[in-house]
């Protein structure tokens, strides 16, 4: 069992113990959903009502050996967005657990929506549908400092249906509806990534 394997399966374990609705996004549920990929941070969607039980979640942790490395607020909706923990012993330079509360402000539906899918040959996961994956990543993309995010969208467009698409255009709307569109046009950038990306060799 490598690092990553074991880190999904410890928190796995966590978070079902604790009746969390949850879903597993990022450059992992990518690798699932398309071609595998290194990667050496476990992403998660959790479904939190609000901050009090997201910072709850994370006092649990902490108590379970993961120490908490940075956290981001949402600026547009004053709300506790992302929190990245480290196993206990890990490194800064090493795996990262990195949840997701409210950025993008359909983080219920993500999970509501995910198929449990083979991660790793004995770990299955509710992992993320390609739609809000597509999403997710337009939402974070910046081609000059994260560049894995171009890369993960051609490989997402490539194995996307035209219901993905429709789906992600209603993900997109629902996101700047919410507020939690950081200035962007998500639905017009989904329009745009599907014609960048949908005639590309893989």
């Amino acid at each position: 069992m490598n690092q990553v394997e074991d880190l999904l399966l410890q928190i796995a374990v966590i978070l079902k113990g604790q009746d969390q609705v949850w879903a597993l996004v990022g450059g992992l549920a990518v690798s699932v959903r398309t071609e595998p990929r290194f990667t050496r941070d476990v992403d998660l969607a959790v479904a939190m009502t609000d901050d009090p039980s997201a910072e709850a979640l994370v006092h649990s942790l902490r108590a379970s050996g993961f120490r908490a490395m940075a956290t981001v607020e949402q600026e547009a909706t004053h709300r506790l967005a992302t929190v990245r923990m480290a196993p206990f012993g890990e490194k800064p330079q090493g795996m990262m657990l990195d949840l997701l509360f409210a950025s993008s402000g359909i983080e219920a539906e993500i999970c509501a929506e995910a198929e449990p899918l083979h991660v790793f040959q004995q770990i299955v996961v509710p992992v993320a549908r390609v739609h809000h994956l597509i999403v997710l990543k337009l939402l974070a993309r910046d081609d000059r400092t994260r560049p894995q995010d171009a890369a993960d969208l051609r490989q997402l467009i490539a194995v996307a249906s035209q219901s993905d698409f429709t789906a992600a255009c209603v993900a997109a709307r629902t996101i700047e509806k919410r507020g939690y569109n950081r200035s962007r046009n998500l639905v017009e950038a989904v329009k745009n990534a599907w014609d960048e990306f949908r005639n590309l060799p893989k």
